[in-house]
């Protein structure tokens, strides 16, 4: 048999990596299609620096949020009451550190035990009295939305506090050449440089333990486009202010929240507990103590997304909240994170912050009816909970060796299809004529079986079972 062209060899390897990861992927390329998608309708501006930098650091506070709540849904639970928490804790702060004269250190703390405290609480009621998480945190959406109220006593509160202008406003930026800043260009390099040595040690170590790895063209395609968007996203930060405080803020949160869930016993653990909570019991987790875990660790993000939302506005009021939650749920959801439970990753769920954030702030630059962006949210909220529906179960394709497989069982399929089509159409006759039905249809099963054998034959090939006959 004749090898394939390497051109179009690399193009099924490619279809097939896609094809085979199409959870993880399929958010990156529904992100990519609505950036190209307003960068078009907007001339370019949705995509410039200062439109985009401005874009990260809106979807700063929504991206913590979603981290948590990724967490929260992962153990089967869901958390309502995040919104007016978060805002109510940035309240807390703000007048303690504005009105009260109580120093930075000491209100975050303060802060910090009043969420620590209502994650107990939570987690308790859901865990141990067995109240539905819904109902619990319901209840919390309307107790915090009335602590809110009453902490600002109804009326907008600016802060002047240096602490809420470097995170709000402030940029980790040195100095500019060529309109360029240097430290952003820098830290930017040194990550795509980073990337590109643990990819290659990661590749050469899977290679020395004889675990499979992909092609070398493949991982070179992934490598160039991951550095490509790091490079972008470098000069677009350094073209305009540099790195601001808000997204450094999550960026360490994803990283500690992905080297939590991913290296971690307690991580897989919260894992264990959302893909199987009786067979977890029995294998001797905790299943109380981890969900009280989620809804403390959903409490703390949600205490740094209401101070990290309440500096970008520089005030606190009792306006903030409403939504936040919402935003969060599908932020979680829209990144792939499964409403059974049990799957779902961080770093996707803020993705999935970026597609709401970007549809929100598109729309607005397109000058597109605000009336119109709650449907487009929620129509993408439910294509997204229906992609992951249909791609749960889906199996990997080697397309290289699927083509391999039809030349080689080519006659065969064609019989085997065409015998079924007959049967088919035999059976269709009997049951219209009442005439050997029992007949037909044992014909039609046997016909039918003939069909799928082949056809699994071919989908199931796999490139290295042609190896020994490719010339």
């Amino acid at each position: 048999m004749k090898k394939i062209n390497p051109v179009y060899k690399y193009i099924l390897t490619l279809f097939s990596m896609l094809r085979s990861n199409i959870r993880d992927y399929g958010m990156y390329i529904a992100l990519g299609v609505i950036f190209i998608t307003f960068a078009i309708m907007t001339n370019g501006v949705f995509l410039g620096p200062i439109n985009f930098t401005n874009l990260l650091n809106q979807t700063a506070y929504v991206s913590v949020l979603a981290v948590g709540m990724t967490l929260v849904i992962v153990t089967r639970q869901i958390d309502l009451s995040v919104g007016f928490l978060g805002a109510f804790l940035g309240a807390f702060i703000v007048v303690a550190i504005e009105n009260q004269n109580i120093s930075v250190p000491v209100a975050l703390v303060l802060g910090l035990i009043i969420t620590v405290v209502v994650g107990i609480i939570k987690g308790f009621f859901v865990a141990h009295i067995k109240v539905p998480s819904f109902v619990v945190t319901l209840a919390g959406m309307f107790l915090f939305k009335g602590l809110l109220m009453l902490k600002t006593n109804n009326r907008t509160i600016p802060t002047s506090h240096e602490f809420f202008n470097k995170i709000g406003i402030g940029y980790l930026n040195s100095f500019k050449i060529g309109g360029l800043d240097i430290l952003t260009l820098l830290i930017g390099i040194a990550l795509a440089v980073l990337v590109v040595i643990i990819s290659s040690m990661k590749r050469n170590k899977n290679k020395s333990l004889g675990i499979p790895i992909e092609s070398f063209p493949l991982f070179f395609t992934k490598l160039l486009m991951l550095l490509i968007i790091i490079l972008f996203i470098t000069h677009n930060l350094a073209s305009f202010k540099g790195i601001s405080f808000l997204l450094m803020i999550t960026v360490v949160v994803v990283i500690v929240y992905y080297f939590f869930t991913t290296q971690t016993v307690l991580g897989r653990r919260i894992y264990a507990v959302g893909g199987n909570p009786e067979a977890a019991e029995l294998s001797g987790i905790s299943v109380e103590k981890i969900i009280i875990i989620v809804f403390v660790s959903m409490g703390v993000l949600a205490l740094i997304s209401g101070v990290m939302y309440a500096s970008m506005l520089q005030n606190t009021s009792p306006n903030h909240g409403p939504f936040w939650e919402l935003y969060a749920i599908a932020a979680a959801y829209i990144g792939g994170t499964s409403a059974n439970g049990g799957i779902g990753k961080v770093v996707n769920a803020v993705i999935g912050s970026i597609v709401i954030m970007s549809l929100k702030n598109g729309m607005a630059l397109s000058a597109v009816n605000a009336n119109i962006e709650p449907i487009v949210l929620g129509s993408v909220l439910l294509l997204a909970v229906v992609f992951d529906i249909y791609t749960r179960n889906v199996r990997s394709v080697d397309l290289v060796g699927m083509h391999y497989a039809k030349k080689t069982y080519h006659d065969e399929y064609i019989r085997a299809k065409k015998r079924y089509g007959q049967a088919k159409q035999a059976l269709d006759y009997a049951k219209k004529s009442n005439h050997k039905i029992i007949e037909s249809e044992y014909d039609y099963t046997s016909a039918l079986g003939d069909y799928n054998r082949i056809r699994d034959k071919i989908r199931g090939a796999k490139e290295s079972d042609y190896l020994a006959i490719l010339r």
